[in-house]
C-alpha cells in the first residue's frame, strides 16, 4: 500500500549514506562511528553498561560498517530493490561500498 511504500522511502533516505559514492559513504561512516564511540565513552563514564556497537574497546569502525552492511542494511536494500526494480542500480552501490571496506583497517580509514 502507499503508506508502506512511503515508510520504506523514508527508511531508505535515513540510511542512504551507504548508497553514496565510496568516498562520501566512508566520510559519513567515520562521523557515525565517532558518534557511536562517544556514546559508549559517555555510558562507560557514567558507570552504565556500554552498548555493544558503541564500545570502542570491543568494536572497530571497519567492523561496524561491514556488519551493518552484511547483516542489516544490505539485505534491506536488496529487498527494497525487488519491490522497486527500477531502483536496483542505486541500491547496488551498497555492495560496491561493502567491498571497499575490505581495503581498510581502522588506522587506514581515517587517512
Amino acid at each position: 500500500d502507499v503508506q508502506h511504500e512511503m515508510e520504506l522511502l523514508i527508511k531508505c533516505a535515513d540510511t542512504s549514506n551507504v548508497l553514496r559514492p565510496r568516498a562520501t559513504a566512508r566520510g559519513w561512516a567515520i562521523k557515525i562511528g565517532d558518534e557511536f564511540f562517544a556514546q559508549g565513552d559517555l555510558e562507560r563514564s557514567m558507570g552504565l553498561s556500554v552498548t555493544p556497537t558503541c564500545d570502542r574497546k570491543k568494536q572497530t569502525l571497519v567492523g561496524l560498517q561491514k556488519s551493518f552492511i552484511d547483516y542489516c542494511i544490505g539485505p534491506f536494500f536488496d529487498s527494497v530493490a525487488r519491490l522497486w526494480p527500477q531502483a536496483q542500480p542505486c541500491f547496488a552501490q551498497v555492495w560496491d561500498n561493502r567491498a571497499g571496506w575490505d581495503d581498510y583497517d581502522d588506522d587506514a580509514v581515517v587517512e
